[in-house]
């Protein structure tokens, strides 16, 4: 079994690179849109990050089973979505954009939080609300995207095994949320922690 993981994945390379440059596409379009925002807009994403950090530097610590279970139906609605579209060659562009997406969304907030902060205070909130667990459930993203283009592909071959076709794309899909629900549990019981531990230094 670890032996075709590892094929599987050096097989495919080419599209782990694939959705990475769309993901990376994702961020820059992200940061050049915060680049050109206007001092009015800028006001309103200070104002907004300002909001943001004043609740965490005033608040104690929050409920983390409450934030697992927040963070994982949030993951969770995203990943199945993504599962469902990857298993389709129709929704494979869809699927691709959803990446994108997910690139310009953490992309913006890193991106808006830097560009109104301090350094101390970016590199603080940045690396302990948004990095870690977001490359986490990233990695899951490309996993899925890649295992159902494989998928879908393979089907087509008349040659192909389809039950085994079925149950590696769900064995894949399992390795996937296996690191979805690793992110969330990261991002609630060790990344909410450091981030409170350094609230006094925002």
């Amino acid at each position: 079994m670890r032996q075709h993981i590892k094929y599987y994945f050096s097989r495919n390379l080419i599209e782990y690179i694939k959705a990475f440059a769309i993901f990376i596409i994702g961020i820059v379009v992200a940061i050049i849109t915060i680049n050109n925002s206007n001092e009015i807009q800028k006001k309103e994403l200070k104002s907004y990050v300002d909001e943001k950090i004043s609740v965490v530097k005033n608040s104690e610590y929050s409920n983390q089973g409450e934030v697992f279970v927040d963070s994982l139906k949030n993951n969770f609605k995203y990943f199945i979505f993504l599962i469902f579209l990857s298993s389709t060659i129709i929704g494979i562009p869809v699927a691709y954009y959803l990446i994108a997406k997910k690139g310009f969304s953490i992309g913006y907030t890193i991106a808006a939080i830097y560009a109104t902060q301090n350094v101390k205070t970016g590199i603080i909130f940045i690396c302990n609300s948004l990095v870690i667990h977001n490359i986490m459930y990233m990695i899951s993203m490309f996993i899925v995207l890649v295992a159902g283009n494989d998928f879908s592909k393979n089907l087509i071959g008349k040659e192909n095994n389809i039950k085994f076709e079925i149950v590696r794309y769900i064995i894949f899909s399992v390795i996937a949320l296996a690191i979805v629900i690793t992110s969330s549990f990261f991002e609630a019981y060790i990344s909410t922690n450091f981030l409170f531990l350094l609230k006094k230094y925002l």
